[in-house]
């Protein structure tokens, strides 16, 4: 139906819970970015290599995806505004704890509970959108959604500049004292302006959930540790095979369970559905998933301060927001399957033209793909967010907004395992114990060196052979961008096939289908086609 007037109250209310939304979107982004610029500085104050960074960022990644399923099933059977709040509180402590964290295994669990904390508020945070515009004009939810990708993006532009003045003038420790403020801020807004929801009622599929946990941390470890330990070792092999198992398993209990689980496979039928969560896994991979290992090589290899790197990375921010606002009035002239199309291909096609990056390249070799990849991404990530509630009916808003904000996610912490593992048999066979030794470096050490140069901490490296750092110095730098550049290959490939996926998938029908027959305008053309 069409709302024709608006209480103040109920127009108010909306507005803030548009806000308080797109503030979350707007830590969460920060979070990401930011700490992807702090990265050398953390390894070198904690004397963390290239396993214990990833981690850092896996920590936060791993436990955000694996969880949102479960919040997004958990805020439709307990309210969505209870666990949102009840999210943004263990955020904003777990940012506390990361803050005064003194070594890496200590930050690793904080960015963990942050990542528990995080899944909570954005499962949520597009439901409380979906349910606080039900009923409202046609577009206004639209706009309420365009405006929480819009925070994302401008986060992903001032994040790595933010990030950089911050590590460059002060401590990395400050990133995550600027939560504090923040998640002060959007929990006052959700508790005096955001509508209190009444619980959907249903059961919580706990079997599903630890499944998806278990299945998710199995693969992580395998993929972070094989590089380092050797992919037959025994432990490795057990990682790779259980979650290999528990794959298998966590569908057959989606199957057995069918409207009790915590993904109803039915969802999965829906095209537009499945083509808004494989879109939203590539999407991340060939943006946040590729962060690490660009800002390794622009630091490292380049030996470029963190707000020199920050200045670089926001360049694809910068194109990223410029993307979106351009996507949505393609919306208006195009069916939304076309404008994913372009957008997924202008990402992958700037990744392909990155694939040739040599040893001696400058960081402008890599600005045409930056431009690309951000304005495609601008393209994309808008339609996604709306799609994957418009398509399911409104009482299972909050298990699609959890279903594809775990995709998001995902990309970034299954990309950065796959990369890194990509990243660190590069530069390991670039600098094999002969070549180090011929260098100077003592034989009981090449080990050390190749882990400290693997995670970008060449000074640290040249500080053990000091007679080799130059040898050090260019050995590592080929190695780093022959790994960028297998990296920008995978990542173009799959951002070009995603392309054509889209246009398979994504249907105006499905659209149709979700909304009740009462529901639906009675115009076809005032409808906008998916």
């Amino acid at each position: 139906m069409t709302e024709t007037t608006d209480p103040l109250d109920t127009a108010r209310n909306r507005r803030w819970t548009a806000i308080v939304a797109a503030s979350a979107a707007t830590v969460m982004t920060l979070d990401i970015t930011v700490v992807n610029i702090a990265l050398p500085r953390i390894g070198s104050d904690l004397h963390s290599g290239l396993d214990g960074l990833q981690w850092v960022v896996n920590a936060y990644t791993l436990t955000f995806a694996a969880l949102l399923l479960i919040a997004g099933a958990l805020s439709d059977r307990f309210g969505r505004r209870r666990i949102f709040t009840l999210g943004t509180v263990v955020f904003t402590v777990a940012s506390a704890a990361c803050m005064s964290a003194w070594s890496t295994e200590l930050l690793i669990v904080g960015r963990a509970v942050q990542g528990i904390g995080g899944a909570m508020m954005m499962a949520t945070a597009l439901a409380l959108i979906a349910g606080a515009y039900s009923g409202a004009e046609p577009g206004r939810r639209e706009r309420a959604v365009a405006m929480f990708a819009a925070a994302g993006a401008l986060a992903a532009t001032a994040g790595p500049i933010v990030g950089g003045l911050i590590i460059d003038s002060m401590n990395w420790r400050v990133m995550f004292a600027v939560n504090i403020p923040l998640g002060a801020f959007i929990l006052y807004g959700a508790l005096r302006r955001v509508d209190d929801d009444r619980p959907g009622g249903g059961t919580i599929d706990g079997i599903g959930s630890v499944l998806a946990v278990l299945t998710l941390f199995a693969m992580n470890c395998a993929l972070v540790e094989g590089p380092h330990k050797g992919w037959r070792q025994s432990d490795v092999d057990l990682a790779l095979g259980g979650s290999a198992v528990l794959a298998v398993a966590f569908v057959v209990v989606m199957v057995r369970l069918g409207d009790r689980a915590m993904l109803p496979l039915r969802l999965l039928r829906i095209p537009s559905f499945s083509g808004a969560i494989l879109l939203s896994f590539v999407a991340r991979m060939v943006s946040f998933g590729m962060f690490p290992f660009l800002i390794i090589w622009l630091s490292a290899s380049l030996r470029f301060s963190p707000i020199r790197v920050g200045l670089v990375l926001s360049v694809l921010a910068v194109a990223l927001m410029v993307g979106a606002p351009i996507g949505m009035g393609l919306a208006k002239r195009m069916p939304i399957a076309r404008v994913l199309a372009i957008g997924m291909l202008l990402t992958g096609i700037g990744m392909l033209t990155a694939v040739p990056i040599g040893p001696d390249a400058h960081w402008t070799a890599l600005l045409p793909m930056l431009l690309s990849t951000g304005l495609g991404s601008g393209l994309v990530l808008p339609h996604l967010l709306d799609l994957a509630i418009a398509v399911v009916p409104p009482a299972e808003a909050g298990t699609a907004s959890g279903a594809v904000n775990s995709f998001l996610p995902l990309g970034t912490s299954l990309s950065i395992a796959v990369y890194g593992a990509v990243f660190t048999a590069k530069v390991d066979s670039a600098m094999p114990g002969q070549a180090l030794q011929r260098t100077g470096v003592p034989a009981e050490i090449t080990a050390q060196v190749r882990d400290l140069a693997t995670a970008g901490q060449l000074e640290a490296a040249a500080r053990l052979a000091p007679g080799a750092a130059a040898p050090i110095h260019s050995l590592a730098t080929s190695g780093y961008t022959h790994a960028l550049s297998v990296i920008f290959l995978i990542s173009g490939v799959g951002a070009v096939l995603s392309a054509f996926a889209s246009l398979v998938l994504v249907r105006p029908e499905d659209k149709l289908a979700a909304v009740p027959q009462s529901a639906r305008h009675p115009e076809p053309v005032r409808r906008q086609e998916l």
